[in-house]
């Protein structure tokens, strides 16, 4: 995966930096990062994002933290997402937003990532979905929104690495 350093001017996906958003959780191998504990709050809040995804992508990153080389799929109530191939947005009250891929998710979950206050604090006190404010700010943004794709609904497509099969 394409690597960002926390806190900088987003420009993934993009021929210029986009002033008012900023890059959370772009994380590969070669660089190190702080580790914490998840609370259930923050896990909850970040799957709850992780739900809605902007900027989807053809192909899926698998996580280079992990040594089985497979993509993240993760499960939560019940509900199974193949993370890795999408963004999400975190809008703070300021008129910030951080864009952070969905394997953030995975990441604080797995690997205990230690996110920025500044994005804890969007996280859990920010719009959110399904608030229609949260949706009304991804519009004035341009960015279109879907539904994060469930697991199953690409093992028909794709067959990597074992994971998906294809009939």
């Amino acid at each position: 995966m394409t690597y960002f350093k926390d806190l900088t001017k987003y420009s993934y996906n993009h021929d210029k930096e986009i002033d008012n958003t900023i890059n959370i959780g772009w994380l590969n191998e070669d660089h190190f990062f702080d580790t914490e504990e998840p609370s259930d709050e923050v896990l909850a809040n970040l799957w709850d994002f992780c739900k809605i995804s902007v900027i989807q992508t053809r192909g899926l990153h698998e996580c280079e933290f992990c040594t089985s080389g497979d993509f993240a799929q993760e499960e939560r109530e019940g509900l199974k997402l193949a993370l890795g191939s999408s963004e999400i947005r975190v809008f703070t009250s300021y008129g910030t937003s951080f864009a952070a891929p969905t394997l953030i998710y995975h990441y604080v979950k797995k690997h205990h990532y230690k996110l920025p206050v500044e994005f804890v604090t969007a996280l859990i006190n920010g719009p959110k979905p399904p608030d229609t404010v949260y949706f009304k700010l991804l519009k004035e943004e341009g960015l279109n929104w879907t539904n994060t794709h469930f697991f199953e609904e690409h093992a028909e497509t794709y067959s990597v690495k074992g994971i998906f099969k294809r009939k």
